[in-house]
């Protein structure tokens, strides 16, 4: 009797260990957890009226000083190293999710971290067509306020004649600035 609870014992050690191994390891190792490819057309005012071929998408409110400021900081750096034609062709975002009572606000905070970044004000209706569309989350921050918890994803959007479609969502923070650019130029070159 003791034997076999010693082997059940050492079968489900067994097993738990494979899971970790097979299952739960590959997850949070796999390159490509934090890049998502998507294939979703959009049909919404502002992007759709854009005339960039490429948009970098990032959802935020202005003043953020945890999250977007790091982030559009950071993204900034990385559009520097754009060349003039490809900074002619691929453009960068920034969408206030707090509705501000200035509707210059974004567009001024956007423009802090670099002259072409675009800010982009949306009335409540539309904010939440936008969200919804991208799968954003956001809400007031239970601990203070006037902030918001918001996600801090890029979304790389393609325009196709007409139309705008999310080609891509990275979600994971450092972002993969090598990988995105590379995605970027691969969109160029379709």
């Amino acid at each position: 009797m003791k034997k076999i609870q010693i082997y059940a014992i050492f079968l489900i050690l067994l097993l738990f260990v494979v899971s970790i191994t097979v299952i739960i390891i590959p997850s949070f190792v796999t390159q490509n957890i934090s890049r998502h490819v998507l294939h979703t057309p959009i049909n919404l005012p502002l992007i759709a009226s854009n005339k960039k071929e490429i948009n970098i998408i990032f959802f935020g409110y202005s003043g953020c000083t945890k999250i977007c400021t790091p982030r559009l900081m950071e993204l900034a750096k990385f559009y520097e190293s754009f060349s003039q034609q490809q900074k002619e062709r691929v453009g960068v975002e920034f969408i206030d999710i707090s509705t501000p009572s200035s509707q210059e606000l974004p567009q001024k905070f956007a423009a802090s971290f670099h002259k072409d970044f675009q800010g982009i004000y949306l009335s409540q209706k539309i904010l939440r067509e936008y969200t919804k569309a991208f799968n954003v989350y956001f809400a007031h921050s239970l601990i203070q306020k006037d902030e918001f918890d918001h996600t801090a994803n890029l979304y790389l959007v393609k325009k196709i004649g007409t139309n705008k479609e999310i080609r891509y969502m990275y979600n994971a923070h450092p972002y993969d600035f090598k990988q995105i650019h590379s995605d970027i130029q691969g969109l160029l070159n379709e």
